[in-house]
Parts: structure tokens; C-alpha cells; sequence
């Protein structure tokens, strides 16, 4: 083969590797970067002392709409800061405070701090 030809089928690799690569974080987005919409709204859940509210939001499938996902997302009311703290699949049976910081979701418990991605069991 000559050089031309292995230069090329070189490019066309590291090109479609590129494009793989791209399309996997296209379809599979980090935890916090999932948007939620507001009308999927499942159930509210307020922390014991008042303080947090976890929002539950049907998310509908990650991966071209065909699996189902549930989003929780803690809000601070003092500061209104939000972010997305867990990622569950197919349902969410339970979730309850265990106490202001830690929360139990399906069996799995969970700190407010950190987050819960079923992905990254």
C-alpha cells in the first residue's frame, strides 16, 4: 500500500472514532446537564426541617425516547438553587428523607451532596 492510501484510511479511523465518541455523549448526557420538564412532574417530597423539597420528573428515555427514566431534582427554597441529584429506571417506588442530608430512593440511599446515576452502577 502506499503511504497516500495508509494516511488516508488513518483519518477516516481517527474520523469515525470522533464520530462515535460524539454521538455517545450526544445521546447519553451527564446528570446534570438533563433538562426536566415541569408538566412530568411526579411528586414533590419536602425534607424534615423545611428546607429542601426533591422533585421527581418523569424524563421519558435517554436513548431515542424508548426507555423510561425519572429524574429527582433538590431545590434549596432559602437560596433556589437547583441541581439534579438522581437518575432512576423504570419507576420510582420510594423515596423518602432519611434526614435533612441523606435521602433513600428505590432501596438506595443517598446524600444530598452527591448524586445517583443508575448508568454508573
Amino acid at each position: 500500500m502506499s503511504k497516500l492510501i495508509k494516511l488516508l484510511l488513518m483519518v477516516f479511523a481517527v474520523t469515525i472514532l470522533f464520530g462515535i465518541i460524539f454521538i455517545y455523549q450526544l445521546l447519553n448526557p451527564k446528570l446534570s446537564s438533563i433538562e426536566v420538564n415541569e408538566e412530568n412532574e411526579e411528586g414533590t417530597y419536602i425534607s424534615p426541617d423545611g428546607e429542601k423539597i426533591i422533585t421527581v420528573y418523569f424524563n421519558g428515555g435517554l436513548i431515542f425516547g424508548n426507555d423510561l427514566t425519572y429524574v429527582g431534582v433538590l431545590e434549596d427554597t432559602n437560596t433556589g438553587l437547583r441541581k439534579n441529584i438522581f437518575l432512576v429506571m423504570p419507576n420510582v417506588k420510594e423515596v423518602r428523607w432519611v434526614n435533612n442530608e441523606n435521602i433513600v430512593v428505590n432501596d438506595i440511599e443517598i446524600a444530598i451532596d452527591d448524586t445517583y446515576d443508575f448508568r454508573k452502577k
